[in-house]
């Protein structure tokens, strides 16, 4: 049988969550607090990515769904695909499975949940304000959507020393005149204009970089267009992993392997480089023939990140939106009401009209 943790108030014997912002354990019931140890300052220690993967029989996990038996009720029930911390559907005991029963790799830090369900919901209410051009009836229908979900998501973080050497092209804009025969008043008038050239030479060079803390997702549960707004975290604030931390939440198993992160990490690296080598290269335009670069020092962690997320219908589509488990930023997808932007352009147009008209 599949051992896994869970929390009990010493008092009264309820369940007890974690209190957001608070580091500790609080019951459910009699709203006794327990604390959960932690250090003043976590030690950043990552870990070697090449020596790792040659360590792993397998890159791509299976896919498992986790049969329990609970201690409370009794009864037996399956955990969520891919999840390792939930609820006992029939009597709501929070259990959390320890990841390494289903996983090489287990989580290395967590970062707890600074944002409460109460903030979250605000927080979405003013994202969905300031949505121009949105539907008139899409409030109506997103506050009647799904409850969010408190999630930890895992996501890859990756450091790197990256050295690069390139060959591009470097072009400086340079000045010449042309002559110009324009009629004036029935009269020929010539003259000189400037025009602007571009001169291009060959160039070639080394740029270096060093990354640390860049976030790709373990997780199938968001498309990718999601991972700019949900790489940006404090990772002063992350914990050592912790299962308390995870006590009354749901939390991930990762989906995507070591390698699949890496291979990720490496093209938002690429971005950073090519800035890097434009730089360099300097003058009013570049171009890159060609880079090769040398990744070093390759470590990588794997990291417990705080998301709420939901989705609402509309129109027969699904658009799903996030919140920020740290700062309570809101992110997602939205329709667009395209009766109210004709609308607005008509009336553009109309205005634009009649100043032409005035001002002439």
């Amino acid at each position: 049988m599949i051992q896994y943790a869970h929390f009990k108030c010493q008092q009264c014997g309820s369940d007890m969550d974690y209190a957001i912002g608070q580091h500790s354990l609080q019951c459910v019931s009699c709203g006794a607090t327990n604390p959960i140890e932690s250090n003043a300052v976590v030690q950043d220690k990552p870990h070697d990515y090449v020596g790792t993967k040659q360590q792993l029989d397998y890159l791509t996990p299976e896919l498992s769904q986790l049969e329990l038996h609970c201690s409370n009720c009794g009864a037996t029930f399956l955990m969520p695909d891919d999840h390792h911390a939930g609820d006992c559907p029939y009597c709501d005991l929070n259990v959390v499975v320890p990841a390494e029963q289903h996983r090489q790799l287990a989580p290395d830090y967590v970062l707890p949940f600074a944002v409460d369900d109460k903030t979250a919901t605000n927080s979405f209410k003013k994202w969905l304000g300031k949505l121009w051009f949105a539907p008139s009836k899409l409030k109506l229908k997103a506050f009647k959507s799904q409850p969010m979900k408190c999630v930890y998501i895992p996501m890859w973080s990756f450091d790197a020393e990256v050295s690069s050497s390139y060959q591009g092209r470097r072009g400086d804009y340079y000045t010449t005149y042309r002559t110009v025969t324009r009629r004036v008043n029935g009269r020929s008038q010539t003259s000189r204009e400037p025009v602007q050239e571009i001169r291009w030479r060959s160039v070639s060079g080394h740029v270096f970089n060093a990354f640390k803390h860049v976030y790709t997702f373990a997780s199938k549960a968001l498309p990718d267009k999601f991972l700019n707004f949900l790489s940006r975290w404090d990772f002063q604030q992350a914990e050592k992993y912790k299962p308390d931390y995870l006590s009354g939440f749901q939390s991930q198993l990762y989906q995507l392997g070591i390698d699949v992160g890496y291979q990720r990490a490496r093209q938002i690296m690429d971005i950073t480089i090519r800035h890097s080598i434009r730089r360099d290269i300097g003058g009013d335009q570049q171009q890159i023939q060609h880079v090769s670069s040398d990744y070093n020092q390759v470590k990588f962690r794997l990291v417990l990140v705080p998301v709420y997320m939901a989705a609402f219908s509309f129109k027969s589509k699904i658009y799903r939106y996030v919140i920020h488990g740290q700062s309570g930023q809101t992110y997602g997808e939205r329709p667009w009401s395209w009766l109210k932007i004709t609308a607005t352009f008509l009336l553009l147009a109309a205005v634009a009209t009649v100043i032409f008209v005035y001002t002439r």
